[in-house]
């Protein structure tokens, strides 16, 4: 494995010439990306896929779901939506697990901030929605956005 040294690998950068190989655990925790549609293709750090943008989000740009700072630069961190171009998003952001259905009893009941309400909401987005129902969280499209973001590792359950 070329995260952790140890043997037993059973993923591989599908990147021609590229011999990096790794295990599932590892590959999470090394920024490697696994497109669960298909043909199931994995590939390590460097040879992530990026989104074909023309833009960059500026230094003032704040991910949409989170509100903390995008960055300047563009990596497989930093997502935005094909249809609209408009809200920039971290990769994290879309596809975390929501939170569970107690803390949101505990969250409705006791907050009166929508931004409270709202973070939650969208963070998960891709877990919870299932591939019927995700869409970018700004413009609804679904018809480039679905497809554009399990390209780029998110996974969207199947209903």
């Amino acid at each position: 494995c070329f995260a952790c040294g140890e043997r037993g690998v059973s993923i591989s950068c599908q990147e021609k010439g590229c011999s990096c190989s790794f295990h599932l655990p590892c590959a999470s925790e090394h920024s490697c990306i696994m497109q669960l549609f298909k043909e199931f293709r994995s590939f390590c750090w460097e040879h992530c896929p990026e989104q074909a943008v023309q833009t960059r989000p500026s230094v003032e740009t704040t991910c949409i779901i989170c509100l903390e700072p995008m960055g300047d630069k563009i990596s497989h961190n930093t997502m935005v939506c094909p249809a609209c171009k408009g809200p920039w998003f971290h990769q994290g952001c879309i596809s975390v697990e929501g939170p569970s259905l107690a803390l949101w009893a505990w969250l409705v009941h006791s907050s009166s901030t929508l931004l409270m309400l709202l973070v939650p909401l969208l963070q998960g987005q891709a877990v919870r929605a299932s591939r019927s129902c995700f869409r970018c969280p700004q413009c609804n499209n679904k018809r480039k956005f679905l497809p554009e973001m399990l390209r780029m590792g998110i996974l969207v359950p199947i209903p």
